[in-house]
């Protein structure tokens, strides 16, 4: 039988450069890629504070660095170590079982010629951008799930063409979703009409506790005399879409997960665009909230920028697309922790449709 090998042997074989520090910030262990990227040896890293090697661009990514409660990801953030400037992926958190240490991972990007970054270890520097890799192993699975969904339809009582028609939809709209994915840069305006707020979150929540693995009830509080917002209906699921898939994953935890979508009308926003010749009105609210344990402190008012995630799994653009969306209909995203009530709530502040004079 092969002998297991021990932590040490792991470490040191590890890809990434992992750092341990202790309840005081002290670097305890630094394993052979870590010295790569700091360009210096373990002896001389080993006993430093953190943040006397580590710094970043970001005054809260810095502030996380004192967190000891903090379990972060983040992708692609300027970072400074030991002198030199880099772009790098980085994670820290807490040892489960050893909480006053932490465990700190750091990959470095190289500058590629044509822009953007990629792995300093990777061996394929393949000149591919993300809209290429997400039209090609993305969209062509797609219409392998639409066409195996159509003739299941084929064969299905009226129930099962029900579930295969969702499947179509879904399917269709992430298909759209990715081409506005792939043109995000060009900055096209977004193609906003008349649409019906409750009928897109009501579409949007059935989906959701359809296919979520969470036991979690979406309970609503609706203004049911609320006129029709002015967005673009595909833009608008996403964003519906993104908002209650974070709050489901969020109340996970929680022995009483609770989450609600609040409809409202209100007087107070209004916003000047490039667009329009006169300031826009956002009178009309959608809340999202939930009573899961909210985004840390230290990256609250971040949490919109591209790569900044507290899942580990996660790449951190689903709220950073929710607000291109949301900008992109001339409407406003907020976040905010209720401090009396312990819900985390995010609130749309979205414009109204004109009426018509027979209305």
């Amino acid at each position: 039988m092969t002998e297991k090998p021990e932590a040490d042997q792991i470490l040191a074989g590890l890809p990434d450069a992992v750092l341990t520090i202790d309840a005081k910030n002290i670097i305890s262990e630094v394993n052979p890629a870590a010295e790569n990227l700091f360009r210096t040896s373990a002896k001389n890293l080993k006993f430093q504070r953190l943040e006397s090697v580590l710094s970043f661009d970001s005054k809260r990514l810095n502030e996380v660095l004192h967190d000891a409660q903090a379990n972060l990801v983040a992708h692609n953030v300027a970072a400074n170590l030991r002198g030199h400037s880099l772009p790098i992926d980085f994670s820290i958190g807490t040892l489960p079982s050893a909480p006053k240490w932490r465990i700190v991972g750091l990959r470095g990007k190289l500058e590629n010629v044509g822009g953007g970054t990629s792995d300093l270890n990777s061996v394929n520097h393949l000149g591919v951008g993300a809209p290429d890799v997400l039209g090609h192993e993305i969209k062509n699975p797609l219409s392998a799930i639409r066409g195996a969904a159509q003739l299941l339809a084929r064969k299905s009582d009226e129930s099962g063409k029900k579930h295969t028609g969702m499947i179509i939809s879904e399917v269709d709209r992430i298909a759209r979703l990715i081409e506005r994915m792939q043109s995000l840069s060009t900055n096209q305006p977004a193609k906003v009409r008349p649409v019906n707020i409750h009928s897109l979150i009501d579409q949007v929540r059935k989906s959701m506790e359809s296919s979520s693995q969470y036991p979690v009830t979406i309970l609503d509080n609706f203004d049911p005399s609320l006129p029709n917002v002015l967005a673009e209906p595909d833009a608008m699921l996403q964003i519906l879409t993104n908002l209650l898939s974070n709050a489901m994953a969020a109340v996970s935890v929680e022995k009483r997960p609770r989450i609600d979508i609040i409809t409202r009308f209100s007087f107070g926003g209004v916003i000047s665009t490039k667009d329009e010749e006169r300031p826009v009105k956002l009178p009309i609210e959608v809340i999202v909230q939930d009573n899961g344990p909210g985004v840390p402190i230290g990256i609250k008012n971040d949490i919109f920028a591209p790569f900044i995630t507290t899942k580990p799994e996660g790449q951190g653009l689903g709220l950073a697309l929710v607000k291109k969306l949301v900008d992109d209909i001339n409407g406003r995203v907020k976040y905010e922790r209720q401090v009396d009530t312990g819900l985390t709530r995010f609130t749309l502040f979205l414009p109204m449709a004109e009426q018509s004079k027979n209305s």
